[in-house]
Parts: C-alpha cells; structure tokens; sequence
C-alpha cells in the first residue's frame, strides 16, 4: 500500500472514530452530569476552537518545514532546533491562556455563564480546571503537524484514538 493512501486511511479512520465516539456519549454525559454540566463541555470545546485561531499557523508551518527537512540529509539538527524554538512559543501561549481564563474565571461564571442548577463557585472551579487542560492540550497541533509533516500519520492517529477513547470513556463512567 502506498504512503499517501495508508496516511488519508489512517487519516479517515482516526476522524471518524472521533466522531462515532463523540456521538456515542453525548446521552451518557447528559444522564450523568446534566444538561446544565454538559453546557459547560461544549463551553470548553468552543473555547478550544476559538483560541485555536492564536495556533497563527505555526502546526501546519512545522508540518511543512518537517516535509521538507525530512527528505534531506543531516537537517535532523535543524529539525529539532526549529522545534524547540516553536514549542517555547506555543508552551508561553499556553500557559498565557490558563492564567488569563483561571483568573478570568469567577467572572466568567458569574457574568457571562450565569447557571441556574449550578452554583456560581463550582462553575468557576471548573473553567479553572479548564484552563489547566487547555494549557496541555494547547501544543497538541504542534506536535501534530510535527508528525504529519514526518509522514507518521498512522502512529499520529493511534494516538488520537487512544487517547479519545481514554477520555470519553473515562468521562462518561461516573465510577471513575
């Protein structure tokens, strides 16, 4: 099998078992945690799509540049420095947006949020914690475009099915 065509397989499939299990466990998150809880979910996963606009584009700039490095001789140096410049400025971004939204919090909550079968304190405990996630979760397109820029998009996909089927899974059982 081809490159290209092993890459858009793996590519289709990790997407698509995103989806189905997104889908999956949206009746579970409702029964669980409420609907008013679930709000808060997809307050998180718009504040992750907004905020992904600051990426500015360095993900698919490392991907490109990683293309192009990957197919020469002896750039594994210029790689890995070219890497570790990108991942300061992402991890400063990052740690930038979890004490701007951890600060911002109470606000928010009480402000802008304004639940109703929640209290204010909790709401605000958990954009807290949001921040936190968002602040590890912030270099994720680095490090993907990093690997598909290496043509690892089978391993790049493993790891988001895995890692996406953790997280729900563990999300959805209350035991845990």
């Amino acid at each position: 099998m081809s490159l290209i065509r092993r890459n858009i397989i793996a590519n289709v499939a990790g997407k698509g078992w995103g989806l189905l299990l997104s889908l999956a466990v949206v009746p579970l998150y409702i029964h669980f945690i409420g609907i008013e809880a679930y709000g808060l979910i997809g307050f998180f996963l718009s504040l992750m799509a907004i905020l992904s606009l600051l990426d500015l584009g360095l993900g698919t700039a490392l991907n490109r540049e990683f293309a192009r490095y990957s197919i020469r001789e002896g750039d594994a140096q210029a790689m890995h420095d070219l890497l570790l410049t990108l991942e300061r400025i992402y991890w400063l971004i990052g740690i930038a947006i979890a004490v701007t939204l951890a600060a911002l919090s109470p606000a928010i909550a009480a402000y802008w949020i304004r639940p109703q079968q929640l209290p204010t304190e909790t709401v605000a405990q958990a954009l807290v914690m949001m921040s936190a996630s968002l602040a590890f979760q912030w270099p994720r397109a680095l490090y993907s475009g990093g690997l598909m820029g290496l043509q690892r998009q089978v391993p790049l996909n493993l790891l988001v099915s895995v890692t996406a089927t953790a997280k729900r899974g563990r999300s959805a059982c209350p035991a845990v």
